[in-house]
């Protein structure tokens, strides 16, 4: 499956706060960040990836970059293809598209991270995140995706991670969460969010990335999509609180005209 161009998600998902963010970001730049993508299941570990230089990513003149791009395994154990369309600033925020196709013949577990090094170190943080999920039978036998256990979290923010992607969790959603799809028909996982209007949660300092992970099962030779978000502003942020309100009212008065 093709990844979606980073764009048309944040078209789609109607989150007011990256206007807000587009807006206030700091000076405009073309040096693209160190955007790390990790890919991993739980019988054959991990692969990670510079995301610029395994796929596609550019300035867009506001201080947000796109990322688009497309990798594979072909490990008979642990196959699979993944793609991505993401929107990101150092400022920071991560929001776009995460796409997996398992490609072996049995159920698998896995791992989908996503980690951005921040612009400068923050003392006291609001933050937010969302997570909507799809699974598609791509076999004419059913698909089901889920989380792990009833304890764990398909989607978990994350910040200040380490090169194995140990970190302060941030957030976390579906936790438990499962849903099965009929013959090559797709089913749709939550959305679920924190924060919400998001970036409302406090939170402590963050100094060095933010990351999203990704951690669930999907069954053989189907296919899972994930829109997912995680957004950091500096506290007390009222400020821009008060613009994202205004946004989301905008919005509103936008789609009623």
């Amino acid at each position: 499956m093709a990844a979606v161009k980073s764009w048309s998600i944040v078209t789609g998902c109607g989150c007011a706060f990256i206007a807000l963010a587009a807006a206030t970001a700091g000076a405009d730049t073309t040096v693209i960040p160190n955007l790390t993508i990790r890919v991993g299941t739980l019988n054959n570990g991990f692969q990670t990836y510079d995301a610029a230089s395994v796929g596609n990513a550019w300035a867009n003149g506001n201080s947000t970059f796109s990322f688009q791009g497309t990798v594979s395994s072909s490990v008979e154990a642990a196959g699979y293809n993944v793609s991505w369309g993401l929107l990101v600033n150092p400022d920071p925020f991560i929001v776009g598209n995460l796409v997996v196709t398992n490609t072996t013949a049995s159920t698998q577990t896995f791992f989908l991270d996503v980690s951005l090094p921040i612009g400068s170190p923050m003392a006291s943080t609001l933050i937010g995140g969302s997570i909507t999920g799809t699974v598609t039978d791509l076999t004419g036998d059913g698909a089901t995706l889920s989380a792990t256990s009833e304890s764990d979290a398909i989607y978990r923010a994350l910040t200040d991670v380490d090169g194995s992607f140990n970190g302060t969790l941030a957030g976390s959603l579906l936790v438990g969460a499962s849903t099965s799809a009929g013959s090559f028909q797709s089913k749709t996982l939550g959305p679920a969010s924190f924060g919400s209007p998001i970036p409302s949660t406090p939170y402590g300092a963050v100094n060095t990335n933010i990351a999203i992970r990704l951690l669930f099962n999907l069954s053989a030779g189907d296919s899972a999509s994930f829109t997912s978000l995680f957004v950091v502003v500096p506290a007390p942020g009222a400020f821009g609180l008060a613009m994202v309100a205004g946004l989301v009212g905008l919005g509103g008065r936008r789609r009623r005209a």
